[in-house]
């Protein structure tokens, strides 16, 4: 029996280690896991937690290519990018690259041939891409949407009018030829619908970011003070002045606790952390490699979630995945309405702060505190680990796998040799 070959491809993957980087690479080694034989074509990143090989991808890392755009000169980029209009239409950032990677694409097809494409986001770039070589191919591809695209991101910085139609275009274009679309939440699926989708039906399925087993023992212990961990850049989406306010609140009312920062905070609040009396209490850490964050993380009592302030939260945070896997009581100051409530409502050990309501906030960290040591933990079988269980997404993708390999052409007998519908 044949081992199913996927071709991944994305514009963020290890070594180059952040939020979207992270949620592919646990995914490739959870399909590697089942048996599946995945290659992945990637960029180098320009924005990243770590850029060192670890041990965590060692397993994969022989699958990883990085196809290289030879240095050229300023003559030759303009044909190359004349081709990649050609060969993709939009004159997008990535179809350089996508030369590359398609010339790379190719050889690996005929050493031996894929059965699959996955495109994954951020860009929409691997999306054109894989549809591309899907179609040379006659296999099926599934297109997955990590993002909303910078036109319909929900407080994201004004996009031109000609940006603005590229991405709706791509995007119909996209959904339309994908054999199937996965988004990781209901609300982000639903805002494409309502923008740049609009009128649009295709197979789609909502598939959460996946969670990891611990390869470490979670032996935790409580100290003497709640210990807090963030795990991420604090940067401009994200509206800091609540919770240092409340923050700065407890500290007055003589409550003692520990906020730790793993990432870059942004430079304007480092001097009010310090105004605010609120340097002993608040710690910043440069960002760290996964599976250390992950052990740090395992030592603190509380993991918190910091969302921007949209009106309804309708993205699935990747970092909630991690915190799943972690089984620690989680707070989120986040949307009081969209994914994060809807897993937190009603469960043991999620706690959901109200972003805009800034009281709710202090009174909230202020119960936990004051509850510590004794708080509720989450139950093992909560909402949130249950959506994001390896096990569980990854028997999800094989039957998308196996539904899609039965249609028409894409026809095999129990995962094993190819024939005719």
């Amino acid at each position: 029996m044949n081992t199913l070959r996927i071709l991944f491809i994305t514009t963020a993957f290890p070594p180059y280690e952040f939020s979207e980087a992270l949620v592919n690479a646990k995914l490739v080694v959870s399909l590697k896991n089942e048996g599946m034989d995945i290659q992945v074509l990637a960029r180098p990143a320009s924005t990243y937690y770590a850029a060192t090989w670890s041990d965590t991808w060692s397993s994969i890392r022989g699958q990883i290519h990085y196809p290289e755009i030879r240095k050229r000169s300023y003559l030759n980029d303009v044909l190359l990018t004349v081709k990649g209009l050609f060969y993709y239409k939009f004159p997008v950032e990535g179809i350089r690259w996508g030369i590359e990677a398609e010339k790379l694409a190719h050889k690996l097809h005929k050493d031996k041939p894929f059965d699959l494409v996955m495109s994954r986001m951020p860009s929409l770039f691997p999306h054109l891409l894989g549809i591309r070589l899907a179609k040379f191919w006659d296999i099926p591809i599934v297109a997955n949407w990590n993002d909303p695209t910078d036109d319909i991101r929900p407080l994201g910085n004004p996009v031109s009018a000609k940006n603005s139609f590229l991405f709706k275009y791509i995007s119909r274009r996209v959904f339309a030829q994908a054999h199937m679309n996965t988004f990781p939440s209901e609300g982000l699926y639903h805002h494409f619908l309502n923008t740049n989708l609009k009128g649009l039906y295709a197979k789609t399925e909502i598939v959460p970011h996946i969670g990891f087993y611990p390869d470490f023992t979670l032996d935790y212990k409580p100290g003497p003070i709640p210990r807090v961990a963030h795990a991420g850049n604090m940067l401009d989406n994200i509206q800091l002045d609540f919770l240092l306010e409340s923050l700065r609140s407890l500290v007055q009312k003589g409550i003692d606790f520990e906020f730790h920062v793993f990432g870059v905070i942004q430079e304007k609040f480092l001097p009010e952390i310090e105004s605010m009396g609120l340097k002993k209490f608040i710690v910043i850490h440069k960002p760290l490699e996964y599976a250390q964050m992950t052990r740090r993380l395992a030592e603190f009592d509380f993991l918190i979630i910091l969302e921007a302030q949209y009106p309804e939260g309708i993205l699935m945070l990747s970092k909630l995945s991690d915190y799943a896997s972690l089984k620690k009581p989680i707070i989120a100051i986040s949307p009081k309405n969209g994914v994060t409530a809807d897993y937190f409502a009603n469960e043991n050990g999620f706690y959901l702060l109200d972003n805009t309501d800034r009281k709710q906030i202090e009174n909230g960290l202020e119960k936990l505190f004051l509850d510590f040591p004794n708080t509720i933990q989450p139950s093992h079988e909560n909402r949130l680990w249950s959506a994001v269980d390896p096990i569980r997404v990854v028997e999800q993708y094989k039957r998308i796998f196996k539904g899609l390999l039965k249609q028409g052409t894409f026809v095999k007998d129990k995962w094993g040799n190819r024939s005719n519908a």
